[in-house]
């Protein structure tokens, strides 16, 4: 316990006044004359005790007060703990008390029915009255207070140390500085507030107190700055990105840089040999600014911060609080393109889903634009937003969530003719949270990519010829690809590096030079599709060919020999969760195809049996597909065939046939797309075409209007882009001087788990921080009133003042009692 006026504790010395007023003013026994003398003489003994038994009590009582009143003015302070009565202890207080009162009424019921005197009533009621208050009050003691004391003690078993206000302070404030710190409330956002808060604190610190200024935007470790006007512009240039560190991390940071700090104070008083060097010269605190969102702390909380405060103990942890209680907003939470690279001419479709919270979408546009060629932003579409679910809405706000029901829209872009186009979907709406209500995308188009399709058999080369580029799509010049048949007595002559996949179909043999350059050109970036359909039953040079050292270098399976299937097999995509099937899930699933028979397949024994896409149903559930990763390409070998001559019935699986060659070939040549749209934060890269020269350096322009010169490493292949912070359009310009100027470019958009206040729990925070380690306050009253309780631990003078009050009431009413109670006596006496 610590006392901020200790020395008011003199006034204790006033409890002697009662004392001497107790004899001083005592009552003297009146001379009375009666008859009975001897009857007087008994009852004059009876008065006298219980007299002094009731001024015993009242001199306790109005000592008590003047000592409460003293006590009171001293404003004592008590160590951090939870003073307030457990459950076992109010129930035991209560069942005392009441006990107590019921021995008490029925001990008195009994005296009254013994038919003795007034004078003996009222001495024995005095008695049992001092008796049952003294047994209810060593019962108290002993079953409530004695436990008590014994919990308090054990909660402040290492109290910090008592300090005075005026110590200087060691501070960090650390700022959540998140995109959902933007919510506006009262025309402030979030992180306004916080700033107001901070400034107010930071001039209420001591003199010569020190302070550094963290963030979650950046790893940055600001030095303790004693000039507290440096730090309060620092604070007022604080901005919200939509990139940030988990708050978690920023914590730990700054606890290791108190705990670092505290070592060096204490080596350089070590070293100047101070007597004090095992204590701090510094009060030591953290102040973190927050709304609590959920998203802005990792999502399996680390006992590592907690670890680390336990052992800390000088340490205090404050967390302002400046969330809102029921946020409103409407956002676009995610946007979907059907396509990211597509070739020229082709559309796009754009699926939009918007969420509200606590708001109704009512009277809300979402509009389409798109830049032309000049950077102009060109309005394309527009529709309106359909009234989400109000229930769910109340729900959502109720509950701080962000989850309610939402809204689908799609729009499409036809005819895209330019290589990069740039584009937003932007809301309009007066909601208080603006970064979700616009979402930037970006899609490349290309020619149609080259297909090199090789087979001995012109028949299937043609076939699958027609299913990647049908004549009617070839003649509008809508097609995706662009194939070519070549024998393989041609091969040897073709620019590989031109073809953005190559595919081997019915291909019995090859020599190991063309085995070997078919390695080189994955290794490089291509994808190789084996589809292995063939005229003989197992013709023993296939066996060799395909499993010879060359051929193994390329592709993931060893080949057992050719089977048939009684009866007839089929593919097993049931549950198949591959991205290679997963455009089907839109198309109303793998059905059609999975219905197909299949009558011949190769037994294989796959490299490793992770790199099984698919299996037949048969028995064995022998691979059907088998992918492998080769370098920077990809090959993927079909183990029957998909024309009409005894392997399968795919060919006749109509639609589900050509999406299914689509989606093979567009997974073999993934490696050569490039992503246009990323996440804030998130490493963008960039790779160029096979055939293009490779660049020198490139030229990156953000949306900021920044130009950051990006260097090219020797021999590699791609560049990457770790920079993503800002939301919003990137334009990459190659910058060499040996070709002409190309672009490319992509998007960065806000990662949608901003847009979730729902606040993390006190049981969260209890698991990062531990319990009763840190305090919240949500203003800046109440953050006084936090440190207060932090430094000098919990002041109890409005506990005294009410106990003063009570004993006042108390002593004021048992002197009116205990003199108003025998006038009667005396009265009847008299007469």
């Amino acid at each position: 316990m610590s006392l901020i006026h200790p020395g008011l504790l003199l006034g204790i010395l006033l409890a002697t006044i009662p004392v001497i007023l107790h004899f001083l003013l005592r009552s003297k026994p009146k001379k009375l004359i009666f008859p009975a003398l001897a009857l007087l003489q008994r009852r004059k003994i009876q008065n006298s005790q219980r007299l002094k038994l009731r001024h015993i009590w009242l001199l306790l009582l109005r000592i008590l007060i003047i000592i409460a009143i003293v006590f009171a003015l001293t404003r004592p302070s008590l160590p951090p703990a939870n003073y307030s009565f457990s459950t076992y202890e109010l129930v035991m207080l209560c069942a005392i008390i009441v006990l107590a009162v019921l021995t008490y009424l029925g001990l008195m019921r009994r005296y009254q029915k013994q038919r003795i005197s007034q004078q003996s009533l009222n001495t024995r009621r005095t008695f049992l009255r001092g008796g049952i208050g003294g047994a209810a009050f060593l019962l108290i003691a002993l079953l409530v207070l004695w436990p008590y004391q014994r919990r308090i003690f054990a909660e402040i078993s290492a109290p910090l140390p008592a300090v005075s206000e005026n110590i200087p302070v060691t501070a960090i404030f650390l700022f959540d500085t998140s995109l959902s710190m933007d919510y506006r409330q009262e025309n402030q956002s979030r992180l306004e507030q916080a700033q107001a808060i901070a400034e107010e604190h930071l001039s209420n610190l001591p003199a010569q107190s020190r302070v550094s200024i963290l963030n979650s935007s950046s790893e940055d470790i600001s030095p303790f700055q004693s000039d507290l006007t440096a730090v309060k512009s620092r604070i007022k240039s604080l901005k919200t990105s939509a990139w940030s560190l988990f708050l978690d991390d920023r914590l730990r940071t700054a606890i290791n840089r108190q705990e670092d700090d505290f070592k060096r104070s204490q080596n350089e008083r070590q070293s100047a040999g101070s007597q004090a060097a095992g204590s701090d010269q510094f009060v030591r605190e953290i102040y973190l600014y927050t709304d609590l969102a959920r998203s802005a702390w990792r999502s399996q909380p680390s006992q590592l911060v907690k670890q680390q405060l336990e052992k800390l103990k000088w340490l205090g942890i404050y967390v302002i609080d400046v969330g809102v209680t029921s946020p409103q907003n409407i956002g676009i939470s995610h946007l979907d393109l059907s396509r990211e690279s597509i070739t020229l001419g082709n559309s796009v479709s754009i699926k939009a889903e918007i969420t509200t919270t606590g708001i109704t979408a009512d009277n809300t546009i979402l509009e389409l634009y798109t830049q032309n060629e000049k950077g102009q932003l060109i309005k394309r579409d527009q529709r309106p937003l359909s009234t989400v679910n109000s229930a769910a809405d109340d729900s959502a706000a109720e509950n701080n969530v962000n989850n309610s029901p939402g809204t689908q829209l799609e729009m499409s872009l036809p005819g895209i003719s330019q290589p990069v186009t740039q584009g937003e979907l932007r809301i309009t709406s007066s909601d208080p949270y603006l970064p979700d209500d616009v979402r930037y995308f970006t899609i490349t188009a290309r020619p149609p990519p080259k297909i090199l399709i090789v087979s001995p058999d012109a028949n299937s080369a043609r076939l699958w010829n027609d299913v990647l580029a049908p004549r009617p799509l070839v003649a509008l010049k809508k097609n995706r690809y662009q194939c070519q048949i070549a024998p393989l007595n041609q091969i040897e002559t073709l620019p590989l590096e031109e073809y953005a996949a190559i595919y081997l179909i019915n291909v019995t043999s090859l020599p190991d030079n063309l085995w070997q350059q078919f390695t080189d050109y994955a290794r490089q970036g291509g994808g190789v599709g084996v589809l292995m359909g063939s005229d003989g039953d197992a013709p023993e040079s296939m066996i060799v060919s395909f499993n010879s050292e060359s051929a193994q270098q390329l592709l993931p399976v060893e080949l057992l020999g050719s089977l048939k299937f009684i009866p007839p097999e089929f593919l097993d995509l049931e549950h198949n969760e591959h991205s290679l099937f997963s455009y089907f899930q839109d198309l109303g699933g793998t059905g059609e195809l999975s219905s197909m028979e299949i009558n011949r397949y190769w037994r294989v024994e796959p490299e490793q049996p992770d790199q099984v896409i698919a299996r037949y149903t048969d028995a064995r559930h022998s691979p059907a597909l088998i992918e492998r990763n080769l370098g920077r390409g990809k090959v993927v070998v079909l183990t029957t065939g998909i024309d009409a001559r005894g392997w399968s019935q795919l060919l006749y699986a109509r639609w589900s046939y050509l999406a299914f060659a689509d989606q093979l070939t567009r997974y073999l040549i993934r490696t050569r797309s490039n992503r246009t749209n990323y996440l804030a934060g998130e490493v963008a890269s960039y790779q160029w075409p096979a055939t293009a020269t490779t660049p020198e350096s490139f030229l990156l322009r953000t949306p900021d209007l920044k130009q950051l010169p990006i260097e090219v490493k020797q021999g590699a292949h791609q560049v990457s882009i770790p920079d993503t912070k800002v939301v919003g359009h990137y334009e990459l310009i190659d910058n060499s001087s040996n070709v002409a100027r190309s672009s490319s470019g992509f998007s960065v958009n806000v990662n949608p788990a901003e847009s979730n206040f729902r606040p993390i729990s006190s049981q969260e925070l209890d698991q990062i921080l531990g319990p009763e380690r840190y305090s919240i306050t949500r203003d800046m009253e109440g953050l006084k009133r936090t440190i207060r309780t932090g430094r000098l631990g919990v002041e109890i003078f409005p506990i005294l003042v009410t106990l003063l009050l009570a004993v006042f009431c108390l002593e004021h009413f048992t002197a009116n009692y205990f003199y108003e109670i025998d006038q009667p006596t005396e009265s009847t006496s008299d007469h």
